[in-house]
């Protein structure tokens, strides 16, 4: 069994939200260093949320990430209901995938890239549905997709391993 951080649950809302407001100045910086037509999103909300449910319990992170997706909306969307929906979602899969696999380096890393695909592809189709985007699929995966998977496996590699240790993640105690 894990030894839940107690203290993390005071805190961790406040992490996950300023890695939401992260997510938006590294997503624009990386726009501005390349100037191509192309949609770059961080997604260190996500990974720090799946770090997270090594500590946390399900119902509580849950919750948590339904009031951070409905921040993320306002601030990122203009309307609710995307993010608020799609990451305690995300969440549930990732407790449910993670009761089955274990956590090493490896592991974790393709997690999130698998994490992230599912996150991106579900945004472009509710946005799609609610005809708030008019995105195709070939731009989808061209121009937004891939420069994503991209950035978010660079930043990733960059703090899987930082984030191992401050999680506590795959260490028994």
């Amino acid at each position: 069994m894990i030894k839940k951080r107690k203290y993390l649950s005071y805190s961790l809302p406040f992490i996950l939200f300023f890695m939401m407001l992260i997510d938006g100045h590294v997503s624009s910086a990386v726009l501005k260093v390349f100037s191509v037509p192309m949609d770059f999103t961080s997604n260190l909300l996500l990974l720090f949320l799946m770090f997270a449910t090594f500590q946390m319990e399900k119902t509580y992170l849950v919750i948590t990430s339904g009031i951070i997706g409905i921040l993320y909306d306002s601030y990122f969307y203009n309307v609710v209901g995307i993010n608020f929906i799609i990451l305690p979602l995300m969440v549930l899969v990732m407790y449910a995938l993670f009761e089955h696999v274990y956590p090493n380096t490896f592991t974790l890393i393709l997690s999130f890239i698998v994490f992230v695909t599912a996150i991106s592809i579900s945004r472009v189709l509710l946005l799609t549905i609610f005809k708030l985007t008019d995105t195709t699929i070939l731009d989808f995966f061209a121009r937004t997709l891939a420069p994503t998977l991209v950035l978010n496996i660079l930043l990733t590699c960059a703090l899987v391993v930082p984030l191992k240790k401050m999680f506590n993640v795959g260490k028994q105690v």
